[in-house]
């Protein structure tokens, strides 16, 4: 029987702040490149603004297997309504990327036919990818594939057994960061598709956790500090492997290594059960979290329309162009799904 619908404000804001959390990594990446071995100020500047927003892919994937495994679904209304939700913003929203990219092409090398602009833009989806923040879109439909299987057998298992399974999960997971256990002999395919069976890790994760009723204060100031703990270890241990590796190394920064499992963990009891009071704040947080995969979708198409027009973090020092580009580039998102869900015929492609 499928659990009753609740709606649980901290998941909102936990989403909104996974949205937010993916603009500032967009955002903030180029100054950790442009800047490592050049200008070490404004490269630790990055490195601890990308250190804090680590959590993104693994909350939101926490996020889907708190709401998702607690139930059961018919599997024909439970593929038509995900697929539907999904795919067909995400094919609107790479067409328009496409489109992006074939105007810069050089004059030269422009498609210029239906039948050859076609072929090119299929080569680029097969070949390239059309946007790198994609993937996630490619990993989600096929966790959702087997979600409503992986529901079920989650619910059969006694508690013992899930965190068991859990903490090999993580100890997995772990090996890999530390190259005790690697796949890298193994087809790319296989590699591909094995990686995205480890995040699905992060559903059973959030499942659990959304079973942790009372959080005493002193449980959320340990959180607090466990996660300030999180960003000082993926700063620092980032700067030593690029220290050692003479070359930047951000494989601390990786959604699967166990830094970044605990700073989820810590951000989701901290922020479990909280509710927020002020009216257009709480407007802000549901509508964001509402609007999260749409400004997914779109955000990366603003930041590369910015940087034409030259607005790009060189543009002042990094500590006022990083928040002054994201607080652009989330509004201008947030402004373009807001309007396409207002109208009728828009609102299925906007995500």
């Amino acid at each position: 029987m499928d659990t009753p619908k609740r709606n649980i404000q901290f998941l909102d804001i936990l989403r909104t702040l996974a949205t937010l959390g993916v603009i500032i990594i967009h955002v903030s990446t180029p100054v950790l490149k442009m800047s490592y071995g050049k200008n070490m100020e404004f490269w630790w500047i990055g490195n601890g603004i990308d250190s804090c927003v680590r959590f993104v892919i693994a909350m939101f994937l926490m996020l889907s297997g708190a709401t998702m495994l607690g139930k059961t679904y018919k599997l024909g209304e439970f593929y038509r309504k995900r697929f539907t939700r999904v795919l067909i913003p995400f094919l609107f929203w790479s067409a328009i990327y496409c489109v992006y990219l074939w105007l810069n092409l050089p004059v030269k090398s422009k498609p210029t036919d239906l039948l050859s602009i076609s072929s090119w833009a299929f080569h680029l989806f097969v070949n390239q990818g059309i946007s790198r923040h994609f993937w996630y879109v490619y990993m989600i439909v096929i966790i959702y594939i087997f979600l409503p299987f992986l529901g079920k057998a989650v619910r059969r298992l006694n508690e013992t057994s899930l965190w068991v399974i859990l903490l090999v999960w993580i100890l997995f997971n772990t090996a890999q960061t530390f190259h005790l256990f690697s796949t890298s002999g193994w087809p790319s395919l296989v590699q591909q598709y094995f990686g995205y069976f480890l995040y699905s890790g992060y559903l059973v994760l959030g499942y659990q956790l959304m079973k942790v009723r009372t959080l005493s204060n002193q449980t959320r100031t340990f959180a607090a500090i466990f996660f300030i703990i999180t960003i000082l270890v993926a700063a620092i241990s980032t700067w030593f492997l690029s220290k050692q590796a003479h070359k930047l190394d951000t494989s601390m920064y990786g959604s699967l290594t166990i830094n970044t499992m605990l700073q989820s963990v810590a951000l989701f009891i901290l922020l479990k059960d909280i509710t927020v009071n002020n009216k257009v704040v709480g407007w802000l947080v549901t509508n964001l979290s509402n609007y999260s995969y749409g400004i997914y979708l779109v955000h990366v198409l603003i930041i590369n329309l910015l940087f034409d027009h030259k607005i790009f973090w060189t543009m002042a020092h990094p500590l006022l162009s990083i928040p002054a580009i994201v607080s652009l580039v989330l509004t201008i998102s947030f402004g373009i799904i807001f309007v396409l869900r207002k109208i009728p015929f828009l609102k299925l492609i906007s995500g």
